[in-house]
């Protein structure tokens, strides 16, 4: 099983489409909803299919947010599973950065293995951006 944290692309799909009398939607069905709201491209149920089945495939903006329609998930969920699954990228928060008062998140992409120490300047970027955000509360 799979978290937010860990899932690619792949897994995120399959997990919510499958084979005929399953239950879950059909790739013919999903490729109906797949539609990228910016620039109306349609992704074929075949190339929907071979994403989920973690095959190679030309990934590009477009492909992300039609596949982020199809399955009515957050764009940045989908962005960060195709991250992990075709460039190799982790994606979290390798400072443990307490919540803030307004929700703020902080997501860094890095290579795998990388933790805090190996990443100073990304340490002291967070850092100054939250002296900044009190300084003007």
């Amino acid at each position: 099983m799979t978290t937010r944290d860990t899932e690619t692309l792949a897994e995120l799909m399959s997990e919510r489409a499958g084979k005929r009398g399953s239950g879950l939607p059909t790739w013919e069905q999903v490729g109906a909803r797949a539609v990228d709201p910016s620039t109306g491209y349609r992704p074929s149920p075949n190339l929907l299919w071979k994403v989920a089945s973690g095959q190679d495939v030309k990934i590009n903006p477009p492909l992300v947010r039609a596949i982020a329609a199809a399955f009515s998930l957050p764009l940045d969920r989908v962005q960060l599973a195709a991250a992990r699954q075709f460039i190799g990228l982790e994606v979290d928060d390798p400072f443990d950065t307490p919540p803030g008062d307004d929700d703020t998140v902080v997501r860094v992409a890095h290579a795998p293995g990388k933790r805090a120490e190996d990443m100073p300047a990304t340490r002291e970027f967070i850092e100054r951006a939250a002296r900044s955000e009190n300084e003007e509360d």
